[in-house]
């Protein structure tokens, strides 16, 4: 055989086991080369074998072009990049050379992000893997987990292509993972109660507002705990709550003793637990 020809050969062979060496490595990295889609501004390398002149290094345009020596602008945004060296083979191999040898590598992944907003502990923008794999919960872990002032049970997520879904945080950690696309938008709103408060007046221990819980959540028994409970003075069998001008009168003392069905407090609310008469 001829010395060049099994020099060429044996050359040949070699950038072949190194392409399946490197897509081994990667594929047990955070890019699965085999899998990976090519996309626009990604920086990727050219290497021709025998032809060093056609070697080359380009980033891929929006348009999903990238320039390549004699044959000019390729579209291979959206292909692996398996499938993108069998384009650009077949391309040279049609006018300029004969069965190329070729490998396509990327040298530099595209950064792509997706944005999480409101009551989140560090909203702002979050990269994309270069895997191309995140999921919500993710991405909001990403963006500091949510904040004491979220809403767990409001998370809207507003997808770059069109439409909207809402998401408890219990449902998409226990859930099916549910995956996001480059520009999607993620907006995780405040509890409806922050800021909210209920007012003590009359016997209770710490008369005054107390803060009402984010989660909307308080009863009168936990409410009078949360004042130092009643005064010795008090009748807490007339309780009453003035609701925007309704008055209702509850035994908070029979409430305590028997348990079961407890009333439940709205923001605002106003108590007043008047003083036993004897």
């Amino acid at each position: 055989m001829n010395p060049r020809r099994l020099l060429y050969l044996i050359v040949a062979l070699f950038i072949s086991l190194s392409g399946s060496l490197t897509a081994e490595k990667d594929s047990a990295g955070e890019v699965d080369v085999s899998s990976y889609v090519l996309k626009a501004n990604d920086k990727v390398s050219l290497t021709v074998f025998n032809e060093g002149a056609l070697s080359s290094q380009t980033r891929i345009l929006q348009t999903g072009e990238a320039m390549f020596p004699l044959i000019g602008p390729v579209k291979i945004a959206g292909l692996s990049i398996n499938a993108a060296m069998e384009t650009l083979r077949a391309l040279y191999d049609a006018d300029y050379l004969v069965n190329p040898k070729l490998t396509l590598t990327v040298d530099e992944y595209a950064v792509q992000q997706v944005l999480v907003l409101g009551a989140v502990r560090a909203a702002g923008q979050v990269a994309i893997p270069a895997s191309g794999r995140l999921d919500l919960v993710a991405a909001i872990a990403a963006a500091g987990g949510l904040s004491d002032a979220a809403d767990p049970n409001q998370i809207l997520l507003e997808r770059a292509a069109g439409g909207s879904s809402q998401f408890s945080f219990a449902g998409i950690e226990k859930g099916n993972q549910v995956m996001l696309a480059p520009g999607d938008r993620i907006m995780v709103k405040e509890s409806r109660f922050l800021n909210q408060s209920v007012t003590f007046v009359g016997q209770v221990r710490a008369p005054g507002s107390i803060a009402f819980p984010l989660n909307g959540e308080l009863d009168i028994v936990m409410a009078v705990a949360r004042v130092g409970g009643f005064t010795d003075l008090a009748n807490p069998r007339k309780t009453s709550i003035n609701r925007k001008g309704r008055v209702i009168v509850v035994d908070v003392k029979e409430m305590s003793s028997k348990g079961g069905s407890l009333f439940k407090l709205e923001p605002e609310d106003i108590i007043t637990v008047p003083e036993r008469l004897f």
